[in-house]
């Protein structure tokens, strides 16, 4: 039986190929330059804490043993810092890996997902990755135009993702103003709230999110460890109600943070 170029060897599956894969940006500088700060990706230019880098050789004679899947320790230090119960906390590989894990588990093919034009570029790739259909919309300002998400929302929308504060723009959502898109979206609809750069906001009318993930059934707040000086390390969290916590434990990978 002879068989098509594309059927002698195993190919992905429908809209792989589309995808345009994520480029990270140059670490390295020409010679004579003794340190490159990337700002692209916002790498702490102090370096990491000599805390962190203390424990990090603490634990190097252990490097045989598995982690503690669940990253009990971890989750119950960030719910100390936060306030918030420990329980609805999931540690993760960065935040990138729960952001396409909440894309895996909540999208199928023929769904949609909403983000803004200058967002997170892994938005789409895990977006597409999962067979949906990402749908950018314009900013104002260099600014989430709510009113203008919220008009993009079709029966078909199952996800919106919302960096807030946003890389490159250096813009933020009052709070305010995320309660009203969460309040004009309906209740299926997964809100993602991307809060990576939270740590570099003081303005009065801003907030990560705590509060609406703690109050509502469709709202979680992803969270990083990457623009505090760990960006190496790979270590981020979501917060998130206990049905969604649930789900990703199901389809994360059982040893994810190291």
């Amino acid at each position: 039986m002879s068989q098509t170029p594309d059927q002698a060897r195993p190919t992905p599956r429908a809209g792989i190929m589309d995808i345009d894969a994520y480029v990270p940006g140059k670490s390295t500088a020409p010679a004579g330059v003794a340190k490159v700060h990337k700002l692209s990706s916002n790498e702490n230019p102090l370096g990491p804490s000599p805390k962190a880098i203390e424990a990090a050789r603490e634990i190097a004679g252990k490097l045989d043993i598995y982690p503690d899947g669940t990253a009990r320790r971890l989750r119950e230090a960030i719910a100390e810092v936060h306030g918030l119960n420990p329980q609805n906390i999931i540690c993760s590989n960065g935040s990138d890996e729960i952001l396409g894990l909440l894309a895996q588990t909540y999208l199928a093919p023929g769904d949609e997902a909403v983000i803004t034009e200058h967002a997170f570029m892994v938005y789409k790739i895990y977006i597409q990755s999962a067979g949906a259909v990402p749908v950018t919309i314009k900013e104002r300002d260099e600014r989430a135009d709510i009113d203008a998400i919220l008009a993009a929302v079709t029966p078909r929308t199952k996800i919106v993702f919302l960096a807030n504060p946003n890389n490159p723009t250096g813009t933020y959502v009052p709070f305010q103003e995320v309660r009203r898109l969460h309040a004009g979206l309906p209740r299926h609809v997964l809100l993602v709230l991307d809060a990576a750069y939270a740590e570099y906001v003081r303005r009065n009318d801003y907030e990560a999110g705590i509060e609406l993930v703690g109050s509502t059934e469709n709202v979680v707040m992803t969270r990083t460890f990457s623009k505090i000086g760990l960006g190496g390390a790979r270590i981020g969290w979501m917060y998130a109600p206990m049905h969604i916590v649930d789900a990703i434990n199901r389809v994360r990978g059982p040893f994810n943070v190291n």
